[in-house]
């Protein structure tokens, strides 16, 4: 894992509302492979007709006969499908929707990459190694067990697809731990398109779960994010509110941010700390 992860990961071990230029969403199709590979064949299948932002799997698409429509790729927190959206295309509807169908159809026929156990090319050596079987995982588990070690090997393989279907059933069940590991991905698009909010919409969710051993710790990354404005407008006294909360739950990185305005369990993308250097200490919780 990136370097920015470690405080994370030592601690670890639906609707969209507006689309990227403004356009509210019209009409949508779920598919049944990654965002990444969604993405991939969309961007292919349009080629000079997309302009967007590739990091976030947003852009505009311009059809012959038809007038432009926004275009998103994302993934389904529920179903743990991929979510293909686009704005209406009024009396083009049937046109685009075909299109978007032969969108579908491309990805389903694009490897599925396993990064690292697999290869980035095709190698008929590699074909037959197994994946790591989800079938038994039938509920979030950080901690030992199935669910655990299929996860750890899909993160070793650079699976990302299949880490997101088991993902899926922690965001299901709301289980703190499996939420904060969404939310990693979605930090720097593992997988996932890179979209700052999505990353704070599933750590908001994971400070608001309880009773799995991860909560606290949670919280403590929530607050960091509502602190510092990451993905989320800023909010500090709601964030000096969660790290009390968190800190009286035991958290040590909340406590040393309410001492010292800054803490190691989230580091920012070029691997430097979240730190207010005008913080002034809170008295202990």
């Amino acid at each position: 894992m990136r370097n920015h992860y470690a405080g994370w990961a030592l601690r670890l071990l639906p609707a969209l509302g507006v689309l990227w230029g403004g356009a509210a969403l019209a009409d949508d199709k779920l598919v049944d492979v990654g965002p990444e590979r969604v993405w991939t064949a969309l961007a292919q299948r349009a080629g000079d007709a997309l302009a967007g932002d590739a990091r976030r799997y947003e852009g505009r698409l311009s059809l012959a006969g038809a007038a432009p429509v926004e275009v998103s790729v994302d993934w389904d927190e529920h179903s743990g499908l991929t979510r293909l959206t686009w704005s209406d295309a009024g009396a083009a509807a049937p046109q685009v929707a075909g299109w978007m169908e032969g969108v579908a159809a491309d990805a389903a026929r694009q490897r599925h990459r396993n990064r690292y156990c697999r290869g980035l090319e095709p190698d008929p050596r590699h074909d037959h190694i197994p994946e790591p079987s989800i079938d038994a995982a039938t509920h979030c588990g950080m901690g030992t067990g199935n669910f655990s070690s299929a996860l750890l090997e899909l993160e070793k393989c650079g699976d990302h697809e299949t880490t997101l279907r088991l993902l899926s059933i922690c965001s299901r069940e709301g289980h703190a731990g499996g939420l904060v590991r969404i939310a990693q991905l979605y930090e720097v698009g593992s997988g996932v398109p890179q979209r700052p909010e999505r990353m704070a919409h599933f750590l908001a969710r994971a400070a608001d779960a309880g009773g799995t051993g991860y909560h606290a710790a949670a919280r403590t990354l929530y607050a960091t994010a509502l602190y510092f404005g990451v993905g989320t407008a800023p909010d500090r006294p709601r964030a000096l509110a969660l790290f009390r909360s968190a800190a009286a739950l035991g958290d040590a990185d909340a406590a040393a941010f309410l001492q010292t305005g800054t803490h190691s369990a989230w580091r920012r993308l070029d691997g430097s700390l979240y730190r207010d250097p005008d913080f002034v200490a809170e008295a202990a919780p």
